[in-house]
């Protein structure tokens, strides 16, 4: 598979300032595997100055921005991404490996407009 693995997670903070490349997870606002192009929309958020790149190198990268730019872009059905993930025949799937797009409707909505969100993507290929 060629592209990105991308979650979305709040802070543990409560949010209240832009995340850091050493912010840790809280609730997993959502999960999914996209293509090549996954990270355009971040990547134009970025240069919009609605969002941070954290740097990485793709194992994973990092971004923070606020619910208020990101939900909206989501909650459908993120940018990009795959119903059904694709795997290739040498992939370890564990359990944890859900395999399909996740939005946690209930994690959605306890977001605030203003709650700094990070974003991590890992490079699938």
């Amino acid at each position: 598979m060629l592209g990105w693995h991308i979650s979305i997670y709040r802070q543990t903070d409560d949010g209240a300032s832009p995340a850091t490349a050493q912010s840790l997870e809280g609730t997993r606002v959502a999960v999914w595997q996209t293509g090549l192009g996954g990270l355009e929309w971040f990547d134009e958020l970025v240069k919009a100055g609605m969002a941070f790149d954290l740097g990485g190198d793709g194992y994973p990268s990092r971004y923070t921005a606020t619910a208020g730019y990101v939900i909206p872009q989501i909650v459908d059905k993120p940018p990009g991404a795959l119903d059904t993930w694709m795997f290739g025949a040498d992939d370890v799937l564990t359990k944890k490996w859900e395999g399909r797009t996740v939005v946690d409707r209930a994690a959605v909505a306890a977001c605030r407009r203003d709650e700094w969100l990070l974003i991590e993507a890992w490079d699938e290929s």
